[in-house]
């Protein structure tokens, strides 16, 4: 049963990728995706409340679930892979979300989640001795850093390959603004 209700779940997430290719987010209906994806309305909400849903649904199922894991067992660097790798080969999907603005928009709702993972993941870990940055602030400059990054790979980074990309990050986090800058 339980299997049934994730290829449901899974049916519907691609009738509204494929819709979101198509046409805006403020265009697609409920029953637009459903009729799409040849299942009922009710069907949509046995499993999500809203579209908003669904689109965090999505990304939590394709990237964030798996990067958590990573970062649950210490394997940052892996993580990072994971998120940049995921948006990277999905990037006319996530370039058609980032445009999900407003109160549930797609970057706000991307960086509360990619926030609560990392305060998850961390949370049984001491901070850093005397040092002046609150765990609060550390989570928000590496989340906003990480979805920086994620931007580039959309919609800046031409013909940079994920390994590239990747790379950059990394370099990016290993140095200060002042190395970069010398």
């Amino acid at each position: 049963m339980e299997q049934i209700k994730e290829l449901t779940k899974r049916l519907i997430a691609n009738s509204f990728k494929e819709l979101l290719q198509q046409m805006p987010f403020e265009k697609i209906t409920i029953k637009t995706i459903t009729d799409h994806a040849n299942v009922i309305r009710p069907t949509f909400y046995n499993h999500f409340h809203d579209k908003y849903e669904l689109v965090e649904w999505i990304v939590q199922e394709e990237i964030l679930k798996a990067a958590a894991l990573k970062l649950d067992s210490g394997e940052g660097d892996e993580a990072v892979r994971i998120i940049l790798t995921g948006f990277y080969e999905d990037r006319e999907y996530y370039r058609k979300a980032f445009d999900i603005i407003g109160q549930n928009g797609f970057e706000a709702t991307l960086s509360e989640r990619l926030k609560e993972i990392i305060e998850k993941a961390y949370s049984h870990k001491k901070a850093v001795k005397d040092s002046p940055v609150s765990a609060g602030l550390a989570v928000r400059y590496y989340v906003s850093g990480i979805i920086t990054v994620i931007r580039y790979a959309l919609f800046e980074a031409g013909e940079s390959t994920i390994e590239e990309i990747i790379n950059m990050y990394t370099y990016l986090m290993k140095h200060t603004i002042f190395e970069l800058l010398d």
